[in-house]
C-alpha cells in the first residue's frame, strides 16, 4: 500500500453496498431507515428466572424502548412494499442503568453465513444506473452457489408480505443465544417475539388501497386506545442444532419456553428515547445471565452498526 493511502474495511464496504442497493439517505440507517419509536414495559415469566440470572428476567417490570421499522433502507418507501419486511428493536433497562438490546425481523433464517457472503449478496442486489433495477443474472448465479440463500429466500418471502399492524407481525432474532443460570448452566436457544393479537397480513386489495405510511399509522391510533403485546419465546436447541450458522432451521418440533410479555403503550421522540446520543439497537449488547454464541453475522453487526451510527451522526442523524 502506498504512503497516503488508506483502506476499507469489511464493515465498511458492507454498509457501501447497502447504500449502493436503497441509495444514501443523509441522517438515517443503512437499513430500517424508515421507522418509529415506542416505549412501554416488559414483565418475565418465572420460568424465565429458571433459566437465566439476567436482571430483566428475574420477574419485576423494566422500562421497554421500541422502534418499529420498514426494513427497506429508503425513509420513503411505502408499507405496503412486499418484499421491504419490517423489523422490532427492543432496549430493556436495568435495575443498574444499563440496558440490553434485542433485534429482530419476520425472517425465520438469515440469508447468508458469514460477513462476506453477505457483502457479495449486497452487491449483488444493487441495482443498474441504467435501468434502476438489479441484474437477475447476478442474483441467480450468488444463489446458485449459494443454495442456502435459496432455502432461506424462500422459507423467508412470505413471511415479508405486509402485515396489518407492527403489532400483528412475528419477529425472529435469527441467532443464538444462551440463557446462563444462577448454577452457571446454559441453555441455547432461539427467540421470536410473538403478536398476542396473532399474525394478519393484508389482502391484495387491502395492499393496493394502502397509504405509504399506513403501519405507522395504524399502530399510532391503536396505541392511543390500548397496547400491542407480544411474548417473548424462546426456542430450544436439540441436539444437532446449529448454534453458529443463522441460515439453517431447526426443523421438527422443539421445546419452547415464554420468557415473559412485552407491552408497547406510546409513541415517543426518539431523540427523547435515545438521551442525547444516537438510539441503537445491538443484539451483542447484553449482560450477565445471557451469552453470544460464535455465529459470524452476529459478531458482524456491532462493527457495521458502528460504520453506519458514525456516518448518521456526521450527517446530523
Amino acid at each position: 500500500m502506498a504512503d497516503g493511502e488508506t483502506t476499507t474495511s469489511l464493515w465498511e464496504e458492507i454498509v457501501d453496498a447497502l447504500n449502493a442497493v436503497n441509495g444514501s439517505h443523509a441522517g438515517h440507517r443503512a437499513v430500517h431507515a424508515k421507522g418509529m419509536v415506542c416505549e412501554g414495559t416488559f414483565a418475565a415469566s418465572p420460568e424465565a428466572a429458571r433459566l437465566s440470572r439476567a436482571a430483566h428476567l428475574q420477574g419485576d417490570e423494566v422500562r421497554a424502548i421500541v422502534r418499529f421499522s420498514n426494513a427497506s433502507g429508503n425513509p420513503r418507501t411505502s408499507d405496503a412494499n412486499p418484499i421491504a419486511g419490517r423489523g422490532i428493536g427492543v432496549k430493556l433497562h436495568l435495575p443498574d442503568g444499563e440496558a440490553v438490546d434485542m433485534g429482530a425481523v419476520p425472517l425465520p433464517v438469515f440469508m447468508v453465513s458469514t460477513p462476506e457472503d453477505f457483502l457479495e449478496f449486497t452487491r449483488a442486489r444493487i441495482p443498474d444506473p441504467d435501468t434502476g433495477e438489479a441484474d437477475p443474472q447476478k442474483l441467480i448465479e450468488f444463489v446458485t452457489a449459494h443454495p442456502e440463500t435459496a432455502t432461506a429466500l424462500q422459507l423467508g418471502l412470505p413471511k415479508l408480505a405486509p402485515t396489518t399492524s407492527f403489532a400483528t407481525s412475528a419477529y425472529n432474532g435469527l441467532h443464538a443465544f444462551g440463557l446462563v443460570s444462577a448454577d452457571g448452566e446454559t441453555t441455547w436457544g432461539r427467540y421470536s417475539w410473538v403478536p398476542v393479537a396473532g399474525e394478519r397480513y393484508l389482502s391484495d386489495e387491502e395492499r393496493g388501497a394502502a397509504d405509504r405510511d399506513y403501519l405507522r399509522q395504524e399502530l399510532g391510533e391503536r396505541l392511543a386506545s390500548g397496547t400491542a403485546e407480544f411474548d417473548l419465546v424462546f426456542t430450544l436447541a436439540a441436539e444437532g442444532d446449529t448454534l453458529t450458522d443463522p441460515t439453517r432451521p431447526w426443523e421438527g418440533e422443539r421445546e419452547q419456553v415464554v420468557l415473559g410479555r412485552l407491552a408497547v403503550t406510546g409513541v415517543v421522540d426518539e431523540a427523547d428515547a435515545a438521551g442525547g446520543g444516537p438510539l441503537v439497537f445491538d443484539p451483542n449488547n447484553l449482560t450477565d445471565g445471557i451469552v453470544a454464541s460464535d455465529d459470524p453475522i452476529l459478531a458482524a453487526r456491532s462493527p457495521a452498526y458502528s460504520v453506519s451510527i458514525d456516518r448518521r451522526m456526521a450527517s446530523g442523524g
